[in-house]
């Protein structure tokens, strides 16, 4: 399965016609991002780890790596992860399609917005500035 399934998904279901489907999008939308993100660090050789840890590492090493533009990506992943985690727990939260729709589109804007930093850094620059920050606060082990 390729990550960007994920977000057609998180489309379809930011059209339906639920609130359940509205949170389902986001949701979705969310992983959607982690799993394109996680896959690029693991296949230039940088693992973020495992559950919670994993999604802490990815926003905050690119918040953290040194590079302006990779930090406003950190951000946005955040915030979507603040989405997320609302659509998933908060059940006394209102979610609208609209609200879906707006996180889909995020999400999508944050893929694209990576894709682009990688056309202008070069992806090992990105991979270590990451794996440095996170090195020197003792969330991944030094070689």
């Amino acid at each position: 399965m390729q990550p960007s399934e994920f977000l057609d998904t998180a489309e379809r279901l930011a059209q339906g016609a639920t609130e359940g489907d509205w949170r389902s999008a986001i949701s979705r939308a969310y992983y959607a991002v982690f799993h394109v993100l996680g896959e690029f660090f693991l296949a230039h050789g940088l693992d973020l780890g495992q559950g919670g840890q994993a999604h802490n590492n990815l926003y905050i090493g690119l918040y953290n790596c040194g590079i302006a533009a990779a930090a406003v990506i950190g951000t946005s992943v955040d915030n979507l992860r603040t989405s997320r985690v609302t659509a998933d727990y908060v059940l006394n939260a209102s979610i609208t399609s609209v609200n879906a729709g707006s996180r889909v589109q995020e999400a999508r804007q944050i893929v694209a917005d990576f894709q682009a930093l990688l056309a202008t850094v070069p992806a090992q620059q990105l991979v270590d500035g990451v794996r440095q920050f996170l090195q020197s606060i003792g969330r991944l082990p030094r070689p």
